[in-house]
């Protein structure tokens, strides 16, 4: 009897080592809820500052391609110009403070980008995303005569950037 349940055992385990897909790397701060409330608070702040709601930055990435992993590359470039250009500047500027849990944001967002860039391999719609996301900022701050309400737009949608990475930087997904 032990021979049988040992066998089925080793079945079982042999089918599902066929099946595995190759796994990326998780980034613990995606499956953090003080993360997510985090970015909530600091994007519903800007939100409130913001008097355009017809205009989106981030480019819209439909669902079923989120899942697909395909596009995580894309979110992690434009997480990395965040990172360089929009929240950087916040510090530099001074205006840190002005947005609750920047200084707890920041780090976290950090960490996503150290934690999964090594497993991304960039392509040229990758670029595109990133490309249409930067053509969008400059609109913005073209249309409102001022990069810093653009930038608020920016931060405003903090939490669209981190949802898209949450779902295509799955930890079964391959980049």
């Amino acid at each position: 009897m032990n021979y049988f349940v040992l066998a089925a055992l080793l079945v079982l385990c042999c089918c599902c080592a066929l099946d595995a897909r190759p796994a990326r790397f998780r980034s613990r701060p995606l499956d953090n809820s003080e993360t997510w409330n985090n970015i909530m608070v600091m994007a519903k702040h800007a939100q409130a500052q913001d008097r355009d709601h017809e205009t989106r930055l981030i480019p819209v990435i439909p669902s079923d391609k989120l899942k697909e992993g395909d596009v995580c590359c894309a979110t992690i470039k434009i997480l990395d110009y965040y990172l360089r250009h929009i929240l950087d500047a916040q510090v530099h500027e001074g205006v840190e403070h002005h947005y609750p849990r920047l200084h707890l944001v920041k780090p976290d967002l950090n960490r996503v980008a150290r934690d999964l860039e090594p497993h991304c391999n960039s392509k040229q719609a990758d670029v595109e995303h990133l490309r249409t996301f930067t053509q969008n900022l400059k609109r913005a701050g073209e249309m409102y005569k001022n990069k810093s309400k653009a930038q608020n737009k920016a931060i405003g949608e903090t939490d669209i950037l981190f949802h898209y990475l949450y779902e295509s930087c799955s930890a079964t997904s391959t980049a």
